[in-house]
Formats: C-alpha cells, sequence, structure tokens
C-alpha cells in the first residue's frame, strides 16, 4: 500500500531542495513561494495519515525531520554562518529529548508536566489556534527574515 502521508513529505522536502537550488537563480518570490507551498503542505501529511488510518511512528519522525531540514535551509539563507546552525540545531535537539521519551506520542506524553504556554501551544497536537499560529511563525519566520533582507 501506498502510504500517502510520507508521498506528501518527500513531495515537500523535493519543494524545499528546489527552493533552496532556486536561491541565485531566480527570483526571491519563486523561492519564497516554493518554500511557502512547503510549508503549507506540513498538515496534510498528518491530516491524510490520521483520515487515512496511515499513521506510522517513522511517518512522524519523517515530518517532523523535513520540517527542520526545511527550515534549516531557508535559516542557512537568512542569517550568516554559525548563527544560521543555530536554529537547527535546537530544533534538532528538541526533537531527539522528545523523542526519546515520548517515542510516538511526543506531542501529548512529553508535556503533560510543562509550562502554561507551552502545554497551550501543543494542547491537541498543535490544532488549536496558537498552536497553529506558532507552527505558522516556526515555517514563515526564516522565509520574512531573508526575504527582508533581499
Amino acid at each position: 500500500a501506498l502510504f500517502w502521508p510520507n508521498v506528501v513529505c518527500y513531495l515537500r522536502f523535493l519543494l524545499a531542495l528546489l527552493a533552496f537550488a532556486m536561491v541565485g537563480r531566480s527570483e526571491p518570490l519563486v523561492v519564497a513561494f516554493l518554500y511557502s507551498v512547503n510549508a503549507t503542505l506540513d498538515g496534510l501529511d498528518g491530516y491524510l495519515a490520521r483520515v487515512l488510518g496511515q499513521a506510522t511512528e517513522f511517518g512522524g519522525i519523517l515530518d517532523v525531520l523535513v520540517d527542520n531540514l526545511s527550515r534549516g535551509m531557508m535559516w542557512s539563507l537568512a542569517l550568516p554562518a554559525p548563527w544560521s546552525t543555530l536554529p537547527l540545531f535546537l530544533e534538532m535537539l528538541a526533537f531527539v529529548c522528545t523523542h526519546k521519551d515520548g517515542g510516538a506520542a511526543w506531542k501529548s506524553g512529553c508535556f503533560v508536566e510543562a509550562p502554561p504556554l507551552v502545554a497551550t501551544i501543543v494542547r491537541n497536537g498543535f490544532r488549536t489556534p496558537v498552536g497553529a499560529l506558532t507552527v505558522m511563525g516556526l515555517h514563515f519566520l526564516p522565509v520574512c527574515v531573508w526575504f527582508c533582507q533581499r
């Protein structure tokens, strides 16, 4: 069986790679558009996994890795080295720490005793207004920083 959520993740990663490859070869709007399509599709993989009953631990890890690598590529454009590696490092550190103890249930299991703001953000798997705003900020902040420098 074809795991459609994973296909969406692979497509997202290809879009991020294409956006990164287009830097210097195309208008900044093209790069921003390709990355924005990638970021906008972020919720589709999880939605498909739930609706199609195709949620897997591999798919959850793949989703987070694609998110982090996509944003890492944009941060490498937005900030000078070595600062550009800091957001990716922090995100990967958080990923490893939450998955070490929480595994596939990291969105719920790791934040039981979290501070109120963090608990509000991750409540219902980030599917709240504050959670959605936070995820959008994570995706679009590096694009905005990069684009504003152009």
